[in-house]
Order: C-alpha cells, then structure tokens, then sequence
C-alpha cells in the first residue's frame, strides 16, 4: 500500500473510535439512559483531559525539554479505547490489539516515535484506567 492509503487509514481510525464509544452506549444499555449517558460524559471527559494535557505542553514545553513530541493522537486514542473497553470488559484484547497497531502505524508514518508514544501513554493511560474502574464500581453499587 501506498503512503497515502495508510495515512488514510490512520487519520480514520479515531474517528471510528470515537464514533463506536459515543453510539454503542446508547445500542448496549437501551432503557437505562442514565448508564449510557454517564458513559458518553465520561468518555467526553478523558477526550478533554487528552487535549488538556496537549495545551498544557504546548504552554509549558514538558515533551520538548526531553527532546520529544507529546503524542494527542496517542493520548486521545488511548482515551476512547479505555472508554471502549469500559462499555464491554470482554473486549479489551481487541480494542488493544487495535490500538498497538495504531501506535505501529505512527511510527511507521514517521508521525511519531516510540518515545513521543510511550511516554505520552505513561502519563494519560493510568488515571484514565482508573477514574473508569471507579466509575463502573460506582454503577455496581460498591462506591469508592
């Protein structure tokens, strides 16, 4: 395949993503609009801390200092797989599986490099993984 095919391939996925995460709520938990709503918000809000945490680079310079780039691909991507994962536990292999392959595509596409990814998913992945752990302890009834 030609560059620009997997450029395209890469610029839809999270798109995709971010379609599956804000629809499939509604298409799983039909009738408890409250669960599903609270999904979306939740989902919503870990796109926003993505997207916070690249202006606050951009303002503050963290990422260039040690001579990388803060992945906002990465982070956001990261954001709606956790979310992915969150609406349906049992399929989190196939929503990781996509994900590594993403990050093989940005390094492949010279979009990023392993260290822009790594380091960017250090720091988003852990409180996103565990505000939805919290959450969905909250919607079982066992509040943290």
């Amino acid at each position: 395949m030609t560059w620009e095919t997997w450029d395209a391939i890469a610029d839809s996925y999270i798109p995709i993503l971010a379609l599956i995460a804000l629809l499939w709520p509604w298409l799983r938990w039909r009738g408890a609009w409250q669960r599903a709503t609270l999904s979306i918000v939740a989902t919503l809000v870990g796109i926003g801390y993505a997207y916070a945490l690249s202006a606050l680079d951009g303002k503050f310079g963290w990422w260039p200092a040690l001579g990388l780039d803060f992945s906002t691909h990465t982070a956001v991507a990261i954001a709606l797989v956790v979310a992915l994962c969150a609406i349906k536990p049992q399929t989190w292999m196939a929503w990781t599986a996509s994900l590594l392959a993403y990050f093989v595509l940005m390094v492949y596409q010279r979009y990023h490099t392993w260290a822009d990814i790594l380091t960017t998913a250090v720091v988003i992945a852990p409180p996103l993984i565990a505000a939805r752990w919290r959450l969905a302890r909250h919607q079982a009834g066992q509040i943290v």
